[in-house]
């Protein structure tokens, strides 16, 4: 268990680096060893860990979980009276999965049971399509028993939310928070947050400008001490507000460095005529930024890698051999080329594809972009439709890639590309992808590579499942018009 020290004194500012002294922090994290330590003789003691050992975003989740196990076996036991395990095992599991697809089980700051009737609705609705097809009720009695499922989970999820609320007033379950980039709004959210404590944020500092009204917050800081300040697990929640322009490329940089698990919102420019909220504090929109990607739906993402892959790749086999064919008719011996490429983590594979050039005469060095010397008539066909990258699913099914995602570079042009543009190297925060959204807006061969950087940390920030079939989509119309060479 990771363990977190907490200022009880909120009088006493305490700068991000000075926590290093007292075990919050990293040890590698830069000292003034000149400067005096404001944590001298200030009780500090280890943070508590949420309810039951559990992690607060945990909790919440555990009990909206159980809320609706319980509505559905109600449901059960109202409308099947001795429903078979089957059948009930597989209304359960469908209807908790449409749910967590629905983001039913996101953290969220505003807990209302009304904000969930359509998905409930939705997910009730899917719930007894499986259940009709399993079972064939009549049309009169799905509809009850949609009815009687959606008003059984509102009820119960009201009920776990009055329960979250409490537990959220008292302290049990809260999430530390800190401002960045704050500047005139900053008080007054810190005063909308005081006031109410059922979010259950509770505010720990400001990292940037520090606003005035803001004075007896315990931790200070810059923007670039926030990675560090979160990996120390002092903070689970990051709320950016107002940023100057000279701030504002430190404060993506940062947030771009954080962990995928800590939840960070935006407080969004006119708030008061915004309508791009996900969330809420007393009215102020909060704007969610998908830096948080659940397990859920990462999972959904690689079981749907495997599938198309596997599927795709029994189906395009017999182009696949033709085209090795030729390949070995018109270069010879060495159909398959593989080459080192960079992926997840910076964790370096062997990717596949069919050899699309001659080799490089001796003592030659190969360039980024294509030669075209050295491209013959049956590679410039294959690369123009981009047969040549077909080989990249057996990647995929390897784990080395996914389907969509930032493409792969090879090791020398990442260390390159890191150097001339910082924004290059956030691109591994993801698997890398046999197609992605910047090779679609056309950027492939020797095009810009801040404009790739740009979109590739786009997509990252964006993601969804839906931008994965919609890039598909796309990559499929490219390559039936010939447009893949480059």
């Amino acid at each position: 268990m990771s363990t977190h020290v907490e200022v009880r004194l909120p009088i006493v500012e305490v700068a991000v680096s000075d926590l290093v002294a007292a075990g919050g922090l990293p040890i590698d994290l830069p000292i003034d060893n000149g400067a005096t330590n404001p944590l001298a003789g200030v009780e500090t003691h280890v943070r508590r860990p949420g309810f039951l050992g559990l992690r607060a975003a945990s909790v919440e989740t555990l009990v909206r979980l159980g809320a609706d196990v319980l509505a559905l076996g109600l449901a059960i036991a109202l409308v099947q009276p001795t429903p078979t395990a089957a059948h009930a095992f597989l209304w359960i599991s469908v209807v908790l999965a449409s749910f967590a697809v629905a983001g039913l089980y996101d953290h969220r700051l505003r807990l209302s049971a009304l904000d969930d009737v359509p998905a409930i609705l939705i997910g009730s609705a899917i719930g007894l399509a499986a259940m009709a097809w399993a079972h064939g009720p009549v049309f009169s009695k799905a509809v009850l028993e949609a009815a009687l499922l959606g008003t059984l989970v509102v009820l119960c999820r009201g009920g776990a939310y009055l329960m979250l609320r409490r537990l959220r007033c008292s302290g049990v379950l809260r999430r530390e928070t800190v401002l960045v980039g704050t500047r005139s709004r900053a008080a007054e959210l810190v005063a909308r947050i005081e006031q109410h404590p059922e979010t259950g944020l509770r505010v720990r500092g400001v990292l940037g400008v520090r606003p005035s009204g803001l004075e007896g917050l315990p931790i200070t800081g810059d923007v670039a001490d926030l990675p560090d300040l979160i990996a120390s697990g002092a903070v689970d929640t990051v709320i950016v507000g107002d940023a100057s322009s000279k701030e504002e490329c430190r404060v993506i940089e940062a947030l771009r460095s954080c962990g995928t698990a800590t939840e960070i919102f935006v407080l969004p420019r006119l708030s008061e005529l915004s309508t791009a909220g996900d969330d809420e504090v007393w009215g102020v929109p909060l704007h969610r930024l998908k830096q948080y990607r659940s397990r859920t739906r990462m999972a959904v993402k690689r079981a749907a890698d495997v599938t198309i892959a596997s599927a795709a790749l029994l189906t395009v086999a017999p182009l696949i051999g033709l085209a090795a064919l030729a390949v070995r008719l018109e270069m010879g011996p060495g159909v398959i080329y593989r080459q080192e490429r960079v992926g997840l983590g910076g964790r370096r594979f062997q990717l596949l594809k069919l050899r699309s050039m001659r080799s490089a005469e001796s003592g030659g060095a190969s360039g980024w972009a294509t030669d075209a010397d050295r491209v013959g008539r049956v590679g410039a066909f294959i690369r123009r439709y981009s047969i040549d990258e077909l080989p990249q699913l057996v990647n995929v099914l390897r784990g080395d890639m996914s389907l969509v995602g930032p493409r792969p570079e090879r090791p020398e042009y990442v260390d390159q590309f890191g150097n001339e543009f910082p924004s290059y190297a956030f691109r591994h925060r993801v698997m890398v992808g046999l197609t992605g959204l910047a090779a679609v807006e056309g950027l492939r061969g020797d095009t810009s590579i801040a404009d790739r950087a740009y979109f590739d940390n786009w997509y990252i920030e964006h993601w969804s499942l839906w931008l994965d079939v919609k890039i598909m989509v796309r990559t499929a119309s490219a390559l039936l018009k010939g447009t893949g060479a480059g």
